[in-house]
C-alpha cells in the first residue's frame, strides 16, 4: 500500500462523524468525576473533624458543679419518738365532753387576749365588759345546756372543778373593779386571770 493511502486512511479515522464528540464526553466524564470527589471529600473530612473536635465537659467544669449542687441530700433517718414521760394526771372523758371542754379553752384564751389589749390601751371599762360576758361567773353551768354525754364538769375530780371556779371567780372580781375605770387596781388584777389556768393545766390533763 502507498504511503499516500494510508495517511488517508488514518485521517479518515481520525475525522470519522461521532469521533471527536465522544472523545469530548469522556473528557467531561472525566472531569464531572473528578469535581465531585474533590467536593465530597472535604464535606466527609470536615464531618468527622468536627465531631472529634468538640470537647467532653470536665469534671471540674461550671455546669457538673452546677448539676452537683441540686442533687437532693440523702433523706435522714426519723428522729425517735420523745420518751418522756407526762407527770399530770389524765382526765379520762369521752370524745363529745373534751371536745367541749376545749371548745370553752379556746373561747376563754381568745377573751384573755382581748382584755390585755384592752388594758394596754387604756379602755379599762371595756376590758371589764369583755370579762363579764366572756370569763365571769356568769358563764359557770353553760355546759348544762348539752347533752349528758358533753357535760365535762362530770369527769373532772374536785380539785380540778375548784380550779375551774376559782378562775371564773377571779374573772368577776376584775370586771367588778375594770367597770369603775381603775386602771391601776385593774392592772394588778390580771395576774388572777391567768393563774388558775396556769395551775389547771399544770396538774391535768385529757389526752
Amino acid at each position: 500500500m502507498k504511503p499516500a493511502a494510508v495517511f488517508l486512511g488514518l485521517a479518515c479515522v481520525v475525522l470519522a462523524p461521532g469521533a471527536l464528540g465522544k472523545t469530548v464526553e469522556i473528557r467531561k466524564a472525566v472531569v464531572v468525576k473528578k469535581t465531585v470527589a474533590v467536593k465530597k471529600t472535604p464535606v466527609v473530612k470536615k464531618t468527622v473533624a468536627a465531631k472529634k473536635a468538640t470537647p467532653a465537659p470536665s469534671p471540674s467544669s461550671p455546669k457538673l458543679a452546677q448539676a452537683k449542687k441540686v442533687q437532693p441530700a440523702p433523706v435522714s433517718a426519723p428522729a425517735a419518738p420523745d420518751k418522756a414521760y407526762d407527770e399530770r394526771e389524765l382526765i379520762r372523758m369521752p370524745s363529745p365532753a373534751r371536745l367541749a371542754l376545749r371548745a370553752e379553752m379556746r373561747d376563754r384564751m381568745a377573751a384573755l387576749d382581748a382584755v390585755l389589749q384592752r388594758m394596754r390601751d387604756g379602755q379599762v371599762v371595756e376590758a371589764g365588759q369583755i370579762a363579764q360576758i366572756r370569763l365571769g361567773v356568769a358563764l359557770w353551768g353553760n355546759h348544762s345546756r348539752l347533752p349528758q354525754a358533753a357535760q365535762p364538769e362530770q369527769y373532772m375530780p374536785p380539785k380540778m372543778l375548784t380550779l375551774a371556779l376559782d378562775g371564773y371567780k377571779a374573772a368577776s372580781e376584775f370586771a367588778t373593779v375594770a367597770l369603775t375605770g381603775d386602771q391601776h387596781t385593774a392592772t394588778a388584777m390580771l395576774p388572777q386571770l391567768t393563774g388558775s389556768c396556769a395551775q389547771c393545766h399544770e396538774a391535768y390533763r385529757i389526752r
